[in-house]
């Protein structure tokens, strides 16, 4: 009987390839009421996701970097939550500078919930609409 180690190591580098292509990732926090919603709705459509807590897993900076650039810190920034109401005015400052990584970095759960990536394209939040589009890129 070959160990699930032994049968990744055999598949084709096609195969891996294109579950790396259709691979979904979701970004949030475990006791987070959106994020649990969204990943039962993903348990119930059949649509197989990464979760990566990022208040258990440390985000990179290249990860970061690349949700400012692509997404906006007006749409990545949570300014509704706790965390934004208590964080100090000097850190509210930051996140409009060359700092904004490092916030965002020391502070995760800034950002808003879930961060969905599906094919290199992000999805933040969850709600029909989001649904809708996931259902399209997933076809």
């Amino acid at each position: 009987m070959l160990s699930q180690c032994s049968r990744l190591l055999m598949r084709s580098k096609a195969e891996l390839s294109r579950e790396t292509i259709n691979m979904t990732i979701l970004y949030g926090i475990s006791n987070c009421d959106t994020c649990r919603k969204a990943k039962k709705w993903f348990g119930e459509n059949k649509i197989k996701i990464n979760f990566f807590d990022f208040r258990k897993n440390q985000l990179t900076r290249d990860q970061v970097e690349k949700w400012v650039d692509t997404i906006g810190l007006d749409v990545l920034i949570n300014r509704r939550g706790t965390t934004w109401r208590n964080l100090s005015e000097e850190h509210r400052e930051a996140l409009n500078g060359s700092n904004c990584v490092d916030v965002l970095l020391g502070a995760p759960t800034l950002m808003k919930r879930p961060i969905i990536e599906i094919n290199e394209q992000f999805l933040i939040g969850f709600n029909f609409s989001i649904m809708k589009q996931i259902q399209l890129l997933k076809m």
